[in-house]
C-alpha cells in the first residue's frame, strides 16, 4: 500500500463510529485505572505497575492512527525530496 493510501485510510479510520467506541473505552478504561490507583492502598507494587502499564497501553493504542498518519506523511515527504533531489 503506498502511504498517501495508508493516510487516506487512517484518516477514514479516525472517523468511523468505530474508532469513536476503541476512544471512548480506552478513556473509560485509563480513568478507571487511575481511580483504582487512587483508591486502593492496598496494591502491591505489581498491581501498580500492571495498572500503570495498563493506562500506557490504552493511551498508545489510543494515539497510534496519528503516530502511523504522521510516518506516513513523512515518508510521503521523504519520496517527494528524494524526487526532485534526483532531478537534479
Amino acid at each position: 500500500m503506498k502511504p498517501q493510501q495508508a493516510i487516506d485510510k487512517l484518516t477514514s479510520l479516525k472517523k468511523t463510529q468505530g474508532w469513536q467506541i476503541v476512544e471512548k473505552v480506552m478513556d473509560q478504561e485509563i480513568l478507571t485505572a487511575s481511580f483504582q490507583l487512587s483508591e486502593n492502598r492496598d496494591m502491591t507494587i505489581d498491581e501498580i505497575h500492571f495498572k500503570r502499564g495498563a493506562m500506557w497501553a490504552a493511551r498508545q493504542l489510543k494515539e497510534l492512527p496519528d503516530k502511523l498518519i504522521l510516518k506516513y506523511r513523512n515518508d510521503v515527504a521523504l519520496e517527494v525530496e528524494t524526487k526532485e533531489a534526483k532531478k537534479l
